[in-house]
């Protein structure tokens, strides 16, 4: 039986897109029975200084978490602000973080693999398989593919260092996939895409659960609900969404709910967008919602909106299309994968009024979605296990 660690920077106090991903793959490796999994998890120890500078929470200091049946080892690091002025502004090399890496190394000596999840995970692996001679892979999600490394040419030099030493590097979606190619730059490294699933707690829930749902949450039953979930960012897009819930608001004529689930730096931004819209008293901000709540409030929406302008392969989108929700999204990374190109938009002129006009039919029944077939975490573990045996 081979031994396996797996590696990725994450929060499992703050459960959400990577972190369920991982954990979902995790699960689905030790669910075969044919290998032995140690996970690790990377998280930054910030004091109130440095979580006021990048908007984190206070977290527990604890050297595991388990959870599912999955223990989480926790590799602490120490976030320096001189890393980050000299990484994020000068483009060097920290000098902290490099003590991190070579501590974070020595955990992994002894085992048969290594699976990294995005760029920390990568690092490490690659420093392991230098040092011990062991193989890796490393799955790309997201933003350490489409964005990082095109503002920071010491992340794409070191990026383009970690895909040459993988056995094979994992894109979650075509999308990704493609956009590594002038990252890569005639570089020849081995490639795949494997799709995430969604997690078997998002299910629809029956009329009796889902109606009691809504009137828990104030909704009455002939109003339907537009809502955005996910990080309150820039690459999200969220300072669209008030123009865009303004829009529905004009075009669909029943009683409508706008909810705004989850937290991040624009926040009171996006806050003070809703008021200046006059569209405040619809709309609802949640702020963050534990994850084991998240199937509950996703049986509530009636329609999602996505307006990102980058993504990998979000789950939420799958999350919401299992709990019976329609989904509409910006014409990026991997959105058109699962909700299909006919319900993106495409970014730029005429954009809001576009996803409105979407929504509008989504509110009036008229569009019919369903998860895509080859999204599931059974074929992603098959494949894995395909792939870590060398076929």
């Amino acid at each position: 039986m081979s031994r396996i660690a797996v590696i990725f920077e994450s929060s499992p106090f703050d459960r959400k897109g990577l972190f369920n991903a991982v954990h979902n793959r995790i699960k689905g490796l030790v669910a075969s029975g044919e290998c032995w999994v140690d996970a690790y998890c990377i998280h930054s120890r910030d004091n109130a200084f440095t979580r006021s500078i990048r908007h984190t929470p206070k977290t527990p200091s604890v050297d595991s978490v388990r959870i599912d049946g999955i223990t989480y080892r926790l590799l602490w690091y120490r976030f320096s602000v001189l890393d980050s002025i000299l990484y994020d502004r000068m483009h060097r090399r920290p000098f902290f973080f490099k003590s991190f890496i070579n501590r974070a190394v020595q955990y992994l000596e002894g085992y048969d693999v290594l699976i990294a999840h995005s760029f920390t995970g990568g690092l490490i692996a690659r420093e392991a398989s230098v040092r011990f001679g062991t193989p890796y892979f490393v799955t790309w999600h997201g933003s350490d593919v489409h964005s990082h490394p095109r503002k920071n040419p010491l992340q794409r030099e070191e990026t383009r260092r970690i895909m040459a030493g993988a056995r094979c590097n994992i894109f979650v979606s075509e999308a990704l996939l493609k956009s590594s190619d002038d990252l890569l730059d005639g570089l020849e490294v081995r490639r795949e895409v494997l799709y995430n699933g969604v997690s078997e707690d998002f299910v629809r829930f029956d009329d009796a659960k889902r109606n009691e749902l809504r009137r828990f949450n104030s909704v009455a039953p002939d109003t339907m609900v537009v809502a955005f979930v996910g990080n309150l960012s820039a690459v999200k897009n969220v300072r669209v969404l008030a123009r865009i819930f303004r829009e529905v608001s004009m075009r669909y004529y029943g009683k409508l709910k706008f909810w705004i689930i989850g937290d991040g730096k624009l926040a009171s931004a996006v806050g003070r967008d809703m008021i200046a819209s006059g569209i405040d008293d619809m709309v609802r901000m949640f702020g963050n919602v534990p994850s084991d709540d998240m199937p509950a409030v996703m049986n509530c929406i009636d329609v999602l909106v996505l307006p990102s302008l980058n993504e990998g392969l979000p789950l939420v989108c799958l999350e919401a299309l299992k709990c019976g929700a329609n989904v509409v999204g910006s014409r990026v990374g991997g959105i058109p994968e699962i909700i299909g190109e006919a319900n993106t938009v495409p970014l730029g002129d005429g954009f809001v009024e576009a996803m409105a006009d979407r929504i509008v039919q989504m509110l009036s029944g008229n569009v019919v979605q369903k998860v895509p077939s080859q999204m599931s975490w059974a074929k992603a573990t098959e494949r894995e296990l395909e792939l870590i045996s060398g076929e």
